[in-house]
């Protein structure tokens, strides 16, 4: 080997590690920045006839691609179950814990303790009194709850709004980075715009479950955890939200842009065309699928919640139960009962048995007053043992009786005598028998109807202190009631309606305080399959404290359940960021033990520059 050969290759060597060390330093300088990822030296030996030297070939960057995504979509997984977790815990603060001076539970016992203490001295101006007040307490409590619910959903509604904001912010900053990527292939600044890419993607990964390729030019190409496409090169997609302000229960989102009250995602292409991301589940993890699963099902269900404990606390005092009067036509038997009086969401239910040996199965007929308010919407309940069905009443009595006779079929014989509607089998064995009839009519005055002892105890505030029948016409009255129940100010007025409802009722008369004590600790009230408690589908029988408990204890282990998830996911996502790191993450140990050995090389390359200097020396003095 000549001199001059070996110079090349010692000064090629030098090169090559002083590119090297500034390597090294650039990595410890960044050993604790976010989105940082290692570097290393790629080299390789050239041969040029007789000459060998070292040529550097580019900066990489050490990295495992395969953890890299999998880490991305461990990100989206982790913000969907925090962002659950921290709203259901804010729903939980706002029902504060089972016991506490302010939880609906404790609340709800304080009334019912005024009621026991009542009934024992219905006279006792002191205890009606303490009876309106801890009344006055519950339905306060609950409007702050309905109102606290609707205030999470306005937030996850704003949350919604920002994250779109920034998805398409990213997507922009992403459209920057990748040019330059791809227009500048030999930049020396190329790792880090291609950490600047990972960062940006990773961050988007927060928001949305995504899934990354890239080509031979290294552009980056984008879609979602669905198949939707986001990028490829330039963004596919531009996402916009119609965000709504100050969400009231009635607030709901639907695929129906005339029956939506929320905002809703769209995603726009270049072409002009769009498409209902929501509609379309392009949102399936991340934060926003998260705070969309808030807004629209789990706040929902827990407003349901507090409107279904609002409804049955004011109608398990104000409907009466009519039973009907067993009749016989023939072999055919049956029941007939008088529905004078039964308004708008009133019950009329009649229960049955297969026989021989048949369980006992309902039809719940509620009366609407106009066809328009039909069919009835999937919130009245209902399920294969008891099917409810709207029946309107504006046709009279006669049509009444038609459209229940459709309803039932075959089997059974419905007809009317003016208000009095009957209902018998077909008197044949082994087929249908009728068990029972009622009306459940509602009271909407202090003083009795028929000598009964109901009265409208909570009204609706929002129907200017009109008593709760549940009505559907002009929309449910149930949805939102928990934020609009209030106690009848009539009973504030006059103390002595809490006993007397007739003119010759005692005061100290204990019939009307022990049904108000009764109706809500021993009668069993059918409960929607709406609410989800305990997360059963099905329609249940409970009473009114059994609802209040489930309603709380549900509650608590919806926001159990979030923790826990949460904390799993949190434990999967830091596994896949430690494998990630132990590639990317800068070592300092690693990168001394590396100077060294470039230090060697430095000094070994530098010894050969200055013995060849020594003999040129030599020979330009021979």
């Amino acid at each position: 080997m000549g001199l001059s050969t070996s110079l090349n290759t010692a000064v090629s060597g030098l090169n090559a590690t002083q590119i090297g060390i500034g390597v090294v330093s650039q990595n410890v300088a960044n050993a604790g920045t976010a989105g940082y990822v290692r570097r290393v030296v790629s080299t390789s030996d050239s041969l040029a006839g007789l000459t060998i030297s070292t040529q550097t070939t580019q900066v990489q960057r050490l990295l495992d691609k395969i953890v890299q995504h999998q880490l991305w979509q461990e990100s989206a997984g982790a913000a969907y179950t925090s962002t659950r977790a921290d709203m259901l815990a804010s729903v939980d603060k706002l029902y504060g814990a089972p016991g506490s001076s302010t939880a609906l539970d404790t609340i709800y016992n304080g009334f019912t303790s005024a009621l026991q203490a009542f009934q024992n001295d219905p006279s006792s101006y002191s205890l009606r009194t303490s009876v309106l007040d801890s009344a006055t307490q519950l339905a306060s409590r609950l409007n702050t709850l309905s109102n606290g619910v609707q205030s999470l959903r306005s937030e996850a509604e704003a949350g919604i709004s920002a994250g779109v904001t920034k998805i398409n912010d990213l997507l922009n900053a992403l459209t920057t980075v990748n040019a330059r990527i791809v227009g500048s292939p030999n930049d020396p600044a190329l790792a880090n715009l291609k950490d600047q890419r990972d960062l940006i993607l990773s961050d988007l990964s927060q928001y949305m479950d995504i899934k990354t390729s890239e080509d031979a030019r290294g552009s980056v190409s984008v879609v979602t955890g669905g198949g939707t496409q986001l990028f490829d090169g330039r963004p596919a997609v531009v996402f916009s939200f119609d965000a709504r302000s100050g969400l009231t229960p009635d607030d709901q989102w639907s695929s129906n842009p005339a029956q939506r009250g929320v905002g809703t995602i769209t995603m726009s292409t270049p072409t002009g065309g769009s498409l209902d991301a929501i509609a379309n589940r392009t949102f399936r993890s991340g934060e926003i699928a998260a705070l969309i699963e808030m807004r629209d099902t789990t706040l929902v269900q827990a407003q349901a919640q507090l409107d279904e404990i609002a409804a049955q606390l004011a109608s398990a005092l104000s409907d009466r139960e009519i039973a009907g009067t067993a009749v016989t036509a023939g072999a055919a038997t049956g029941f007939e009962v008088d529905l004078t009086g039964l308004q708008a969401g009133n019950k009329v239910t009649l229960d049955y048995a297969v026989t021989p040996g048949g369980a006992t199965q309902r039809f719940t007929f509620v009366r609407v007053d106009s066809a328009a308010s039909l069919p009835l919407p999937a919130s009245a309940g209902g399920d294969a043992n008891n099917r409810v069905i709207g029946i309107d009443f504006s046709g009279g009595p006669a049509s009444v009786a038609a459209q229940m006779q459709t309803a039932l079929g075959a089997g059974f014989t419905v007809s009317n005598t003016g208000s009095v509607l009957r209902i018998v089998d077909d008197g044949a064995a082994g087929t249908r028998d009728v068990k029972a009839l009622t009306a459940r009519p509602t009271a909407t005055t202090l003083s009795s109807v028929g000598g009964s002892a109901e009265l409208p105890f909570f009204v609706d505030g929002g129907a200017n202190g009109a008593a709760f029948t549940g009505s559907y016409d002009n929309g449910s009255q149930t949805l939102g009631f928990a934020g609009r129940i209030q106690l009848n100010q009539a009973l504030v007025a006059d103390r002595s309606k809490l006993v007397t409802y007739e003119p010759t009722t005692a005061q100290g008369d204990t019939t009307r305080p022990k049904l108000l004590l009764d109706r809500l600790t021993n009668s069993q009230r059918a409960v929607t399959n709406r609410l989800g408690l305990d997360g059963s589908t099905a329609t249940t029988s409970v009473t009114v404290s059994g609802l209040v408990q489930r309603v709380v204890s549900t509650q608590g282990q919806a926001v159990e359940a979030a923790k826990r998830l949460d904390e799993g996911q949190q434990v999967a996502l830091a596994a896949v960021q430690s494998r990630f790191q132990q590639t990317a993450q800068v070592s300092i140990d690693q990168e001394m033990s590396t100077l060294i050995e470039l230090q060697n090389a430095y000094a070994a390359n530098a010894r050969i520059i200055s013995t060849v200097k020594e003999m040129m020396d030599v020979l330009m003095r021979v």
